[in-house]
């Protein structure tokens, strides 16, 4: 399910209106295909915890109607973890990512998720540096 990630205040994730794309207000970027099972596998390498712990650093922000959409909130920590991590770090978490059993099943090209993960972790140092959060809408 394609996902829509993106940095803003509480207050203004709030706002947002069930037909309202958060791409009209907030700098965004797509999930890809970087479900959140996949991308589960990588909070649990950044924030050494264990795989189901990690599923739960997505958590519901606000349900905006029962059937959806949803919008998730990363947890803070893991924002801050994954907003430290450099250059030369992203490369091998790149390789140690792709070898995790979900990522593996995908047979994602790499440089495909290099290119993700150096996204995900420029809008956690927006978030972090700008005492944002990162949110996860979700429409089903």
């Amino acid at each position: 399910m394609h996902q829509i990630l993106f940095v803003g205040s509480h207050e203004a994730a709030s706002d947002l209106e069930i037909e309202e794309s958060p791409a009209e207000r907030f700098p965004c970027m797509s999930s890809r295909q970087y479900h959140r099972e996949a991308r589960s596998q990588l909070y649990a390498l950044v924030t050494h915890c264990f795989s189901d712990e990690a599923y739960d650093l997505e958590f519901i922000y606000r349900t905006m109607q029962d059937d959806g959409p949803y919008l998730y909130e990363l947890d803070q920590g893991t924002v801050t973890a994954l907003a430290s991590i450099e250059e030369e770090e992203a490369a091998h978490l790149v390789v140690l990512w792709s070898e995790c059993a979900v990522m593996e099943s995908m047979e994602l090209d790499s440089a495909d998720t290099t290119d993700f993960l150096f996204q995900l972790i420029h809008f956690c140092q927006i978030a972090h540096n700008d005492n944002l959060s990162l949110f996860i809408y979700s429409d089903g």
